[in-house]
Formats: C-alpha cells, sequence, structure tokens
C-alpha cells in the first residue's frame, strides 16, 4: 500500500522529454486542450468517490473532494487510514494507523495543477507529453519540468460531455497506480474543515 501511495504522492520520477516535442504535442491539440482547460476552471466543487489500482493488483477505495481554487482531499477508507490534503502551497500526507504526518511543496507535484486558480497546460513549469482520444475518451499526460527525478501524470476525460473521470502516476520504475472518480457531485459546496488536518504528534 504505501509503495503505491508513494507513487502517487512523488508523481514526479521521470526524466521528461525535450522542450521541443512536448511543445509540438500542445500545439498540435491546442484546440481540444483549451476546452479542457476551460471545463476544469469551471469546476468550483468535485467530490467523488474513487477505486484505487496498482500494478500489484491491490484495489483501494476512498473519496476525493477538490475545492478551487487551492484545496484537495484524498481520504482513504479502512483499513488503509491515509489522508492527503492539499491546502494552499502545502501537500500534507497523514498516516492514521502509525500517526505520523508529513508536509510536501504543492509544487512539487503536478497534481497540484487541478488546484491552481487558473489551469493552464501552457504554464511555464507543465510539459505536455501526450494527448490521445480514443473510443470516447481523451487522455492528457504531463510532468513538472523542474522535477527532472520526476514523473508522468495523465488526466483522463470522456467526451460529449467532457467529463474528468481518471488520473494516473506513473515513476521512474514504470509503477503505475489508477485512480477512477465515480459518483461525481460538482454542487455540493464542500466545508473548509475537510481540508485542515491536525497533526497528531502535536499536543
Amino acid at each position: 500500500m504505501k509503495t503505491a501511495l508513494q507513487v502517487f504522492i512523488s508523481l514526479c520520477l521521470l526524466v521528461y522529454p525535450s522542450q521541443i516535442l512536448a511543445n509540438e504535442v500542445y500545439e498540435r491539440n491546442q484546440t481540444d486542450i483549451s476546452k479542457i482547460e476551460k471545463y476544469l476552471n469551471n469546476i468550483k466543487y468535485l467530490g467523488a468517490t474513487f477505486l484505487q489500482e496498482s500494478q500489484d493488483s491491490l484495489i483501494t477505495y476512498g473519496k476525493f473532494y477538490l475545492s478551487r481554487p487551492g484545496k484537495m482531499r484524498i481520504e482513504y477508507k479502512e483499513p488503509s487510514e491515509i489522508l492527503i490534503v492539499v491546502n494552499g502551497g502545502v501537500l500534507t500526507y497523514q498516516d492514521v494507523e502509525l500517526e505520523e504526518t508529513s508536509y510536501l511543496r504543492t509544487n512539487s507535484t503536478p497534481a497540484s495543477l487541478l488546484t491552481r486558480k487558473n489551469i493552464s497546460f501552457s504554464a511555464k513549469d507543465i510539459e505536455v507529453t501526450n494527448f490521445t482520444r480514443e473510443k470516447g475518451l481523451i487522455k492528457l499526460s504531463l510532468l513538472k519540468k523542474n522535477k527532472q527525478e520526476a514523473g508522468e501524470f495523465t488526466l483522463t476525460f470522456s467526451e460529449n460531455p467532457i467529463k474528468f473521470i481518471k488520473m494516473q502516476a506513473k515513476d521512474d520504475m514504470d509503477q503505475i497506480v489508477t485512480i477512477t472518480l465515480e459518483k461525481h457531485d460538482f454542487v455540493t459546496k464542500i466545508d473548509n474543515k475537510l481540508f485542515i488536518i491536525k497533526n497528531s504528534q502535536l499536543p
């Protein structure tokens, strides 16, 4: 379980391809990518259940919350008891069972793109590495340009209408973790308290 979670948290463990190639991918598909940017920027709240799959056939379940801008929460159901929360510039990882809490800068992970006030795949720190459309699905892969020891992050959308349904992380060992979103709720306001984690190690 920890290996799969580490893959998803780091999301950045692969040497990125050349800037020229990445720019070609973006420019060649700019019209379609712009539609995805518009869709994501129109999301204020997103709550969903999720199913996470790793290559070792481990399947876990949980809840996903996105409150834009600036906040995201991935909450794993028992027996995992793991919380991952993005609030502003900090990503907090908490293992409830072990009572351990760790902190990362959100700008170190491609997943933080989802929490930005303005989501742009042409941002100076983002490399679009692949864009595909097949069987009613659009897949958009990207990397953080300033993280050479990093990995690839892929977003999957259904077409007609566009809907965010999946995200995937791959590291430099080709380990893949996939999170599939279900039971989307774009309407209900998400309580800000969900994005605050108390450090159990503090008094």
